[in-house]
């Protein structure tokens, strides 16, 4: 029996990515549709956007702990359960196919890692976007909606860049991966 598709691969891991992109980007998007001005949200998704230039090698700069244990006291392997590529739609693609691994050879583990690079910055741009909104809806005097837009951030943007550097460490303990 094959493996499962691409397609069918894209569509597993887009249903968690739809819904937590759902949770965690609406609140930020009713905050800035009511609350904030143009020109501010404009200048704040520029500053956020410069993340995007960071070179790959100062991640290592960023990164929490050379050691899974760190991330797993912080709970990031029980994040990893439901979220795209994770433990629970790994199960859900075994059930029908048994054989299936995400990493096999030397190159899926080389993808996998430049992956979790582009998935860590992508989040680093979001987390520096809601950080910044949050600090102007305190400026402005919406110190709920700060609090809101703040939780938020951990669970939808610091979390996720955990787990990629978690991912990361995993395959660094676990192969010759530099």
């Amino acid at each position: 029996m094959l493996g499962p598709s691409p397609a069918r691969l894209a569509w597993y891991n887009a249903v968690p990515n739809v819904f937590w992109s759902v949770l965690g980007l609406t609140p930020i998007s009713v905050f800035c549709y009511q609350h904030m001005a143009r020109p501010w949200l404009y200048a704040l998704l520029l500053i956020s956007l410069l993340a995007f230039a960071v070179p790959t090698s100062w991640f290592r700069y960023l990164q929490l702990s050379r050691r899974p244990a760190a991330y797993r006291r912080l709970g990031v392997h029980v994040i990893n359960r439901f979220t795209q590529h994770g433990d629970l739609i790994h199960r859900l693609i075994r059930r029908q196919y048994p054989q299936y691994q995400r990493v096999r050879t030397h190159s899926n583990r080389a993808a996998l890692v430049g992956a979790t690079y582009h998935q860590e910055r992508f989040h680093w741009v979001l987390f520096l976007f809601f950080l910044l909104t949050s600090l102007y809806a305190v400026a402005h005097g919406y110190g709920r909606w700060a609090l809101l837009i703040g939780f938020t951030n951990v669970v939808y943007n610091l979390y996720p860049i955990w787990l990629q550097q978690y991912v990361r460490v995993r395959l660094r303990a676990s192969s010759a991966y530099p």
